[in-house]
């Protein structure tokens, strides 16, 4: 039976919680010695214990439950420069330190075997898992548009900008895949769904990939051309913040009878924009069913866009936080 999230929550230094999560580390490297399998939230308690642990533990690198702690670790740190030449912050206990030549160069070789196995993995077209299908999927069309424009490579420069491109869109699709398998194990099925005028829309494998590689990788990106979300909506909490919006929109039942395909809002001054599309799926023992999918979200900054609202839309308020457009 897996911890509850809240248990590997280290709550003070007093010794009776020392003596609880030492218990609970014990338990969950017993796990990883047997090759047993972890929940996302326990393999990152666990790695936070081996990594700060003043006792005979030994290292990430010792543990295969490890290898994603490890990964999302040392990405951080070189992710807006992924060809050695920056400098580059690492966290040390509570401080923060340069690492040396050495220890840049072994880390990007890490990275690298990263990439090489994570591109095998997402050549795969059949994977079972949904969540592993959609980012796969989505990379895939991202590489294929990096090949599309990399020109004839006629100088060295142009080449290696390519294979860092390359490499910065798989690193970042690795740590995309990461951040949702959490995701999905905050929340139960019933809050990936919201509703609004008696419809409900759905928050899927798809929907999360597709919004956290479009439009909250921003600083993975050599070249962005979409619009990129802020602190108000974390992505780990997307989900529920959207439900907790959609249900102020529908008890304020300014937006009743409009269109749920596409719904444009103010929150904290910035303008919003969702759009759900009807989609077909198979559930066991009933077949194909129909259903509404959330597809994107993101800010608008699009000038025309923008005009579009000012011109044609009403903005009604709500609270003093969030406000709905409806069409005039």
């Amino acid at each position: 039976m897996p911890y509850k999230i809240e248990d590997l929550d280290f709550k003070s230094n007093i010794e009776g919680e020392q003596k609880r999560t030492r218990k609970i580390f014990e338990d969950l490297k017993d796990k990883s010695l047997n090759n047993e399998k972890l929940t996302e939230h326990e393999k990152d308690f666990f790695c936070l214990g081996v990594k700060g642990s003043n006792l005979d533990d030994g290292k990430l690198k010792d543990y295969s439950s490890c290898e994603n702690y490890r990964f999302k670790d040392i990405y951080l740190s070189y992710l807006k420069d992924l060809s050695g030449k920056s400098t580059y912050e690492k966290v040390r206990g509570v401080g923060i330190y340069n690492p040396s030549s050495f220890e840049i160069k072994k880390d990007l070789a890490f990275l690298e075997s990263v990439k090489n196995k994570w591109q095998k993995t997402i050549s795969v077209t059949n994977h079972s898992e949904k969540l592993l299908r959609e980012i796969s999927k989505e990379t895939r069309t991202d590489l294929k548009k990096i090949e599309k424009n990399k020109g004839k490579l006629l100088f060295n420069r142009d080449k290696k900008k390519y294979l860092l491109n390359k490499t910065a869109t798989l690193l970042q699709s690795k740590y995309i895949y990461c951040i949702s398998l959490q995701i999905f194990e905050l929340f139960d099925s019933t809050e990936f769904v919201i509703k609004l005028n008696n419809q409900e829309i759905e928050i899927d494998e798809y929907s999360i990939i597709h919004i956290l590689n479009r439009h909250y990788a921003q600083i993975t990106k050599t070249n962005p051309t979409k619009s990129f979300h802020n602190e108000d909506f974390e992505p780990k909490y997307l989900n529920k913040r959207l439900r907790d919006i959609f249900i102020e929109i529908e008890n304020s039942g300014l937006y009743s009878g409009d269109s749920i395909r596409k719904i444009t809002f103010k929150f904290n001054n910035v303008d919003y924009q969702i759009w759900a599309n009807e989609r077909t799926k198979q559930v066991k023992n009933n077949g194909n069913i129909k259903f509404n999918r959330l597809e994107t979200f993101y800010p608008l900054t699009d000038l025309e866009e923008l005009n579009k609202l000012k011109n044609d839309y009403e903005l009604l308020e709500i609270n003093e936080e969030l406000s709905i457009y409806l069409k005039k």
